[in-house]
């Protein structure tokens, strides 16, 4: 970290808004151990989906790392944008520490769990060949579209040992009515950490980790 001089800069920063209090705030699937909900993805994964529309959008995967000790605070990858990033230079120095970038899945959904009325949330999740994602994607290719279908989503596990069954229904005999659904916007969710804050973030010396864009299961 950089070394801070003056009173006024120490204030200024010691008075800097924690990332918490600017993240937007949204609701995220959570699902406990063994609970299972109908959902409807909200947004397709192509725009060549018979199904896809503008206003709704495309999910997104993303390239992001991990503090390996406190899975909360993970961060999109900057290495694009900024041509470095902390995590990255952590990941180089050793490989086998666990600050490798890992792509992620980020996806509105329309979550029925018996409990409450229907409601829009966030689902995010790794992605791999053992995820659900790849159960969602292989149905995409198939079908041309995930959004004109319910699926039964079923939690197992908990922390890093989570993973989801992902099984469809029937599509849709008639078009789903999308007029009320509002998602939230999935760019504004991500966690985006300029590079000269990363560390800082990564480390925990930025606050408690209560942020929206971060409270996730796994």
């Amino acid at each position: 970290m950089s070394v801070i001089k003056g009173l006024k800069n120490i204030n200024a920063l010691l008075d800097k808004p924690k990332y918490d209090e600017n993240s937007p705030k949204v609701r995220w699937l959570k699902l406990a151990d063994g609970q299972a909900a109908k959902i409807r993805f909200i947004e397709e994964l192509d725009e060549d989906s018979a199904n896809y529309n503008a206003d709704r959008g495309l999910a997104l995967v993303v390239k992001e790392h991990t503090n390996p000790k406190d899975y909360k605070r993970k961060a999109v990858d900057t290495m694009e944008s900024e041509g470095r990033d902390w995590a990255e230079e952590m990941h180089r120095k050793d490989p086998k520490a666990g600050w490798r970038a890992r792509l992620r899945f980020y996806c509105n959904v329309l979550v029925d769990d018996g409990i409450e009325a229907p409601y829009v949330a966030i689902w995010s999740m790794g992605v791999s060949k053992q995820s659900a994602f790849n159960t969602i994607r292989e149905y995409a290719l198939e079908t041309g579209s995930i959004s004109n279908v319910v699926w039964k989503v079923k939690r197992n596990g908990q922390g890093t040992e989570t993973s989801y069954t992902t099984i469809p229904s029937a599509p849709d005999t008639e078009p789903f009515k999308w007029a009320d659904i509002k998602p939230y916007p999935l760019e504004l969710a991500l966690k985006k950490i300029p590079y000269a804050e990363q560390e800082a973030f990564y480390l925990g010396f930025d606050g408690p980790t209560t942020s929206s864009a971060t409270n996730v299961d796994w």
